[in-house]
């Protein structure tokens, strides 16, 4: 039997027959139906109720974090909110201070300049007042040292008893030796 062809030991030859895989054995059908319907009814026994309760549970805990963000989101925003408040009302307090301080150095500059204007005033006074009792004191030690000369000048006329022209020589030297 050697033709070319290849025979399969024990597996009659069907000319058009399915692969094993594809055709249906009534007993194996219904045995993997009553494995599958088993197999279901342990899984909803004894599996599916944690699945679920641990679907729930974890369920619960993204519901509670969500909740819990979205109260920190809002948290977070009213407390940018009363910052930005609490910032403002700072500007503000820093404005009124600076103008203030801008008011008071304006009023500081302003009584400076009144003592100055009267210290000024004091000590022209006072150099006045120094000046002219300088004048009337250099006047008396003037007309003194007038009087001095002349009398010292008499003096020496009369004991020269000298002419006029000696006596006019005389006065003009005693002239010159009072100037510096």
């Amino acid at each position: 039997m050697a033709t070319g062809t290849q025979e399969t030991v024990g597996v009659p030859e069907a000319p058009h027959a399915k692969p094993p895989l594809l055709q249906f054995d009534p007993g194996i059908g219904i045995w993997t139906l009553v494995a599958f319907v088993l197999l279901l009814v342990l899984l909803k026994r004894f599996a599916w109720k944690p699945i679920l309760e641990s679907i729930d549970t974890r369920d619960q805990k993204i519901r509670h974090a969500l909740g819990r963000a979205e109260e920190i989101h809002l948290e977070a925003e009213r407390q940018i909110e009363e910052q930005k408040k609490v910032l403002a009302a700072a500007h503000e307090h820093a404005a009124k201070i600076l103008s203030e301080s801008r008011r008071n150095a304006e009023t500081i500059k302003d009584q400076l300049l009144e003592a100055a204007q009267a210290e000024k005033g004091k000590i022209v006074r006072s150099a006045t007042d120094e000046i002219e009792a300088m004048k009337v004191q250099i006047k008396s030690e003037l007309r003194t040292f007038s009087a001095d000369l002349a009398v010292g000048t008499a003096e020496k006329i009369l004991r020269d008893q000298l002419d006029k022209d000696k006596a006019r020589n005389l006065a003009s030297r005693m002239v010159k030796e009072f100037q510096p």
